[in-house]
């Protein structure tokens, strides 16, 4: 693999809580790192949920295994520029030396 095919910029988000002066706790989404990946959009489906349609694009990142040492599965990323939020879903060690694929859902 080249390093120029890293070449979505990406950043990896989570939540997070916070005390509030009351006593209760606010979630907050903040920004955990930002990483180069190799962004793939692999399948995508209409489906009717609830009396809602809902689309759903999957999407696979290729990235360095040291960039994602302390992401976990449930964060949520979005491409640098952009509003839509992926959510990760899985995180596994590619067949590449030094690589990890990401295995995301946009729910648009």
């Amino acid at each position: 693999m080249q390093a120029g095919n890293l070449n979505t910029r990406i950043n990896i988000n989570r939540y997070t809580k916070t005390q509030d002066d009351f006593g209760g706790y606010t979630s907050t989404n903040s920004v955990l790192k930002s990483i180069w990946c190799d962004l793939k959009e692999v399948r995508g489906d209409v489906s009717a949920e609830g009396g809602m349609t809902q689309r759903r694009v999957n999407a696979e990142l290729l990235v360095r295994k040291n960039a994602v040492d302390n992401v976990l599965i449930g964060d949520t990323f979005n491409i640098e520029g952009q509003s839509d939020q992926f959510k990760i879903n899985d995180i596994y060690q590619s067949k590449l030396d030094f690589y990890v694929t990401i295995k995301a859902t946009k729910i648009v």
